[in-house]
């Protein structure tokens, strides 16, 4: 479970005055930081920059055309919606990136496990979503150093592992990187040996 200094800000998209105090009071006595609080969609899309919230706690009063304003905060922190989504809305929300959707007489306790548990999903998901990216350099690397190994084994007869040094140590020695050398070896060849 997360200790409240580890708790991230948090944005409360509510309409009503009071029902934001409520949310306010409790979120701090639970120990998470106030990120912002907005009205609406277009207010919480206004402030999102400046505000950097880790979760987003939004009051669902809106239409069907609401769902791409949530789509663009859901793109920068979890949202939790509170409010009843029915049909085609609900999938619509979780084709926006919705991390969670509660009725509004969820009582306090239920909203902060939903709120925690959305939070350790978002961060799971930012570390697959870091890691597949990383892979995917690497392929890419990969994919240019094989055509580059493969060139110059053939138009200088040698190695696989032959070819792997001399790009090493050009890279080394001309203060590069493996993946620019290997990059330039194509270039002027024209992909070919």
């Amino acid at each position: 479970m997360f200790m409240p200094q580890e708790l991230p800000g948090i944005m409360i998209v509510e309409q009503e005055y009071r029902l934001r105090i409520r949310f306010r009071s409790l979120l701090k006595r639970a120990g998470w930081q106030l990120a912002g609080e907005a009205k609406d969609l277009a207010e919480s899309l206004a402030h999102l920059r400046e505000d950097k919230p880790g979760v987003i706690l939004l009051h669902w009063q809106g239409e069907k055309e609401d769902f791409v304003l949530v789509k663009k905060l859901a793109e920068t922190a979890p949202v939790i919606l509170l409010g009843s989504l029915t049909g085609a809305m609900a999938f619509q929300a979780a084709r926006a990136g919705i991390y969670g959707c509660l009725p509004d007489s969820i009582g306090d306790e239920e909203l902060l496990a939903a709120l925690a548990v959305a939070l350790a999903r978002w961060q799971e998901a930012q570390a697959l979503r870091q890691e597949t990216e990383e892979l995917r350099d690497l392929l890419a690397l990969r994919k240019i150093l094989d055509q580059a190994k493969g060139i110059l084994m053939k138009k200088h007869h040698m190695s696989e592992q032959e070819a792997h040094r001399r790009i090493q140590r050009y890279a080394m020695y001309k203060r590069l990187t493996v993946k620019s050398v290997a990059e330039a070896i194509i270039k002027a060849t024209g992909g070919k040996a």
